[in-house]
């Protein structure tokens, strides 16, 4: 598998650049001031896709079973940090993991997908009352393989691809101890993925003066393909990942 770190890095970087450039005036005459949070979580995934693997002996198409019929362990890393000025960033790193049964059109079999995720954003906050606003833009880099268990054959196939992102998020505080959020994004526009797609809410326990609590779901979809296809070069993955993440977010 290709190493998902050095992405990670680079839009790191970019991002970080980014957000350094977008306070520099305001830090320069008041000094920075900036709060930020860790929030490690636990992610159960599964996946629903169509997936086209090229090989000597033809395409072979394969469609995931039962989106929830076998949930694998997986993890996702959270650190952003937000600025007085209401800009900030926000990186994550996220491996997920998930076995299903498939049909393809050689037969039934296995099929397992290690699909591994860096995002590297740049975002402006806002709000109103109990309303808290985010807009966000950057990038969210792939690094996808699938190895299928078919009558016959045993492939392997992956690519890694990078996408321009964009979205909003928004935070409603029910209580002093419960908030509900939502955060929706788009991006890939034929730059990495033809297109590609991110959505995830849920609900924020405020448990601690310094920690709270976070039990989401994410959907997460792209289209992607490269190579030509009839040749052991093509790969086409169309894919759905469903995510239930529970996490701990600490602010310093």
């Amino acid at each position: 598998m290709r190493d998902p770190i050095a992405p990670l890095r680079a839009a790191a970087q970019v991002c970080l650049t980014a957000a350094a450039g977008l306070t520099g005036a305001v830090a320069a005459t008041a000094g920075e001031s900036w709060q930020w949070q860790l929030t490690p979580f636990m992610v159960a995934p599964s996946i629903d896709s169509t997936t086209e693997l090229g090989w000597s002996g033809g395409d072979v198409s394969i469609d995931a079973g039962d989106v929830f019929d076998q949930l694998q362990a997986g993890g996702m890393l959270q650190f952003e940090g937000t600025h007085y000025s209401n800009f900030g960033f926000r990186l994550r790193y996220a491996v997920l993991d998930a076995d299903s049964n498939a049909l393809s059109s050689v037969g039934p079999g296995g099929v397992r997908y290690d699909q591994n995720l860096a995002e590297a954003l740049v975002t402006y906050r806002f709000g109103r009352g109990l309303d808290q606003f985010e807009v966000f833009g950057g990038l969210r880099h792939w690094d996808v393989d699938v190895t299928a268990s078919l009558p016959g054959a045993a492939l392997r196939r992956g690519a890694d691809w990078t996408d321009p992102v964009v979205g909003m998020r928004w935070e409603r505080r029910l209580s002093d101890s419960f908030s509900v959020t939502l955060e929706g994004d788009i991006g890939g526009f034929g730059a990495g993925s033809e297109e590609s797609w991110s959505v995830m809410g849920g609900l924020v326990h405020h448990r601690w003066k310094n920690a709270s609590i976070y039990v989401l779901y994410r959907g997460l979809g792209v289209e992607y393909e490269e190579g030509t296809r009839g040749t052991g070069s093509f790969f086409r993955h169309d894919a759905v990942t469903h995510s239930l993440l529970a996490g701990v977010g600490f602010r310093f």
